[in-house]
């Protein structure tokens, strides 16, 4: 009898011991070794509260050093989370490790502090060990469930009292019951999202983005290489894509404003966007995979034009010139020197000349010396070697328009006084940028625009603004200049940097990871340049773009493109008047002397 009441005394206590603990902890460590068994791992780092059972958290962190070999880390809310260094900096991976959140609620300051130190290690094995006193309840385990994947945690085991969970939020977040012999343990990686929706505002942004409408249905249909890879990805994954601004104005001189889209992911109302754009900060969110890495450059109205009538002095420099006005009168003297007879001496200038001008000689000379031969000869082949390289280089003059200096050069900009459309919010970016001892002189020539303003202005060909734009924009709105014998614009040498083209989405996004890999094999399929040339064909269809045909066709020598001819005329008229004057008055002044 005695030993009967003892049995059940020593029951009852062992029972109450077990209700007193806050966490399953043997449930807790069979988890564990079944990960151990399957896949080992190395380092543990363990989250809890300021207020968690210490004397079980601190056994268990024993047993795994002892037991299991793996290193610990223990981390809680002594330090303040936006202080908190990601474990990533240690080189914890998330292939080698396992993680153990415990935790009361789902809205612990805790949480925060996991977010932080598991920054790019949101793949990571965890365990949320929940308190035995917390309800079971299905909407208290909503609750939890839905802080996972509020902070992105996918690959999570969740054990409470004598029960394990695990869940999935595709196609919503849903949550099941497993059994420890399940194998896997842990959801698998998918790339089946089972028709989740990812919903995006979609607007004009050409050429990555834009609408043409459907001759046959009268709606709009997006196009644009950005959209097809994102459609294209969310086909692939079995995913569907809800357009949030469905009765968005997607007329042509329309724009997406990023700046608002980025405030959007920063605040979290956003997830991902299917427009791509520059590098997000770190501190508002994050970038796929670079479509494209893409100079940010200058485009800037073609100007300086050379007037025809000044094509007959340019295939020379004013070195060259000055080299050749030398040659005349230095030829001249040694055909002055050399000549056989002192009859044809009043000529040498003009028969300087004519042999650098490779022309018939304004005088005849007969039984020429040796030493006057082989003078001749030299200057001869001089002449004919000058007057042809001239008139190559005078006829490439007239196939083509000849242009004076371009701006190249943030220098340039200033000198030109050539004035910058920028959007509101980048014109911090454009300065970061620029030279400091160029900055205030630079500021003074943007003019702020909003982005349908920018981009209306450079449909229009509006050469009164410079755009920064990527390279990747300007190959698209160059094509429309194609067939054209004078451009427009032209895409400087002045830039702001290469920054990587690609998806803005949320911190530790899930979709990352799928896109990455997505976006690699489109690159490899070079099927990126083939969409380039196809959207550009559909803009063209829609006056989103034009070709430009000016080309100028034949124009005869008119007058004024003989200007330097009148003028050497006219100046040579001036000049030989003002000598006749000259020997007028010496002849009158002999005879009037005798």
């Amino acid at each position: 009898m005695r030993r009967t009441i003892s049995l059940l005394l020593l029951l009852s206590t062992g029972v109450q011991l077990q209700e007193m603990e806050e966490y399953n902890m043997t449930l807790v460590k069979a988890v564990l070794r079944v990960i151990g068994s399957r896949e080992p791992w190395q380092n543990t780092p363990i989250f809890h509260g300021l207020y968690s059972e210490r004397d079980g958290i601190n056994d268990l962190m024993m047993w795994l050093q002892h037991d299991m070999q793996v290193t610990c880390h223990a981390l809680d809310t002594t330090t303040p989370a936006h202080k908190q260094i990601p474990l990533g900096h240690y080189k914890i991976r998330a292939d080698n490790a396992v993680g153990l959140l415990f935790c009361r609620s789902s809205h612990e300051p805790i949480w925060l502090n996991l977010d932080k130190s598991l920054r790019k290690l949101k793949l990571i094995r965890m365990i949320v060990v929940l308190s035995n006193s917390r309800s079971g309840s299905y909407r208290a385990m909503m609750n939890i469930f839905n802080r996972l994947w509020e902070f992105q945690f996918l690959n999570v085991v969740v054990v409470h009292k004598d029960q394990i969970y695990s869940y999935s939020p595709y196609p919503e977040v849903h949550f099941y019951k497993l059994d420890m012999d399940a194998n896997p343990l842990f959801p698998p990686a998918t790339t089946n999202f089972q028709g989740y929706e990812v919903s995006t505002p979609v607007e004009n942004d050409v050429p990555r983005v834009f609408f043409i409408r459907d001759q046959k249905t009268g709606c709009w249909q997006p196009r644009g290489y950005g959209y097809r890879v994102f459609a294209e990805y969310l086909k692939r994954h079995n995913a569907s894509l809800l357009v949030s601004n469905p009765y968005q104005d997607h007329t042509p001189n329309q724009s997406v404003n990023m700046g608002r889209i980025i405030e959007m992911i920063h605040d979290g109302q956003l997830e991902i966007s299917l427009h791509p754009y520059v590098d997000v900060p770190e501190n508002i969110g994050d970038h796929s995979y670079p479509l494209i890495v893409a100079r940010n450059c200058l485009i800037v109205p073609v100007r300086n034009e050379i007037p025809r009538n000044a094509y007959l002095y340019l295939p020379l420099d004013r070195w060259s010139w000055l080299l050749l006005l030398g040659a005349v009168i230095y030829i001249s003297l040694i055909i002055y020197w050399i000549q056989p007879g002192p009859g044809h001496r009043s000529l040498n200038i003009l028969d300087g000349i004519s042999r650098v001008l490779f022309i018939s000689l304004p005088s005849r000379i007969y039984h020429p010396s040796l030493r006057y031969f082989a003078v001749s000869f030299q200057v001869t082949i001089l002449g004919f070697i000058v007057t042809n390289m001239y008139s190559i280089q005078l006829s490439s003059f007239f196939t083509t328009l000849v242009m004076g200096e371009q701006v190249d050069t943030m220098e340039q900009l200033v000198e030109q006084k050539q004035r910058v459309l920028v959007k509101h919010y980048e014109i911090s970016t454009f300065l970061r940028h620029v030279e400091p001892r160029l900055v205030e002189k630079v500021s003074r020539l943007l003019v702020g625009a909003n982005s349908s303003e920018q981009v209306s202005a450079l449909l229009s060909f509006n050469r009164s603004f410079a755009y920064p734009f990527t390279v990747e924009r300007w190959e698209f709105f160059s094509l429309q200049q194609q067939y054209a014998f004078k451009p427009i614009f032209r895409f400087s040498s002045a830039c702001l940097g290469s920054p990587i083209i690609g998806y803005p989405m949320r911190r530790d996004c899930h979709l990352q990871r799928s896109l990455n890999i997505f976006i690699m094999r489109i690159q490899d399929s070079g099927i990126l340049k083939h969409w380039f040339i196809s959207d550009f064909n559909d803009a063209l269809s829609f006056d989103y773009v034009r070709l430009l045909d000016n080309v100028l066709g034949f124009h005869a020598l008119d007058l004024d493109a003989l200007r330097l001819g009148w003028a050497v005329l006219a100046y040579g008229w001036i000049l030989s008047f003002f000598l006749f004057l000259c020997e007028r008055w010496r002849f009158y002044r002999f005879h009037h002397r005798h």
